[in-house]
């Protein structure tokens, strides 16, 4: 892709964000302060987004992560660039019932990667319901 192309492409990803029609949106989450941590973000659980037990559904644990640590990632790259995540580990120690609360903090940025981990929660004070690390590899526009 042209680094035009890739504005566009981004522009129309945040439009459909900003209008609340991307699937994501659905989780609706909320910035919150954490001290130590980079971004917090936490979400309500309800009977949409949990599965039998009333837990999280665990494919939305990953997501979560992946939301919190790819905004993180994107943070100060150059005009045009991206990133994609290349590598996502989740591991699941308990379910999440009450609030999904995930504590992002940036370990590494390189030239060509970023790495994130990120902490999920069950409530601002609650057990620790999963360790997540994201790597993303750096995408820049082609001239």
């Amino acid at each position: 892709m042209s680094a035009a192309e890739v504005e566009q492409a981004i522009e129309r990803h945040k439009a459909v964000l900003a209008e609340g029609r991307h699937l994501l949106s659905g989780l609706r989450g909320r910035d919150v302060e954490v001290e130590g941590a980079d971004l917090a973000v936490e979400v309500d659980i309800d009977d949409t987004l949990s599965g039998p037990r009333g837990a999280l559904q665990g494919g939305l644990v990953a997501t979560l992560a992946d939301i919190v640590a790819g905004r993180l990632a994107m943070q100060g790259l150059e005009e045009g660039a991206i990133v994609v995540t290349s590598d996502l580990t989740v591991h699941y120690l308990a379910g999440v019932y009450t609030t999904a609360h995930a504590v992002g903090r940036l370990l590494r940025r390189g030239s060509r990667a970023v790495v994130v981990r990120v902490d999920v929660h069950d409530g601002r004070d609650g057990p620790l319901a999963a360790a997540c690390t994201v790597a993303f590899t750096i995408v820049r526009p082609q001239p």
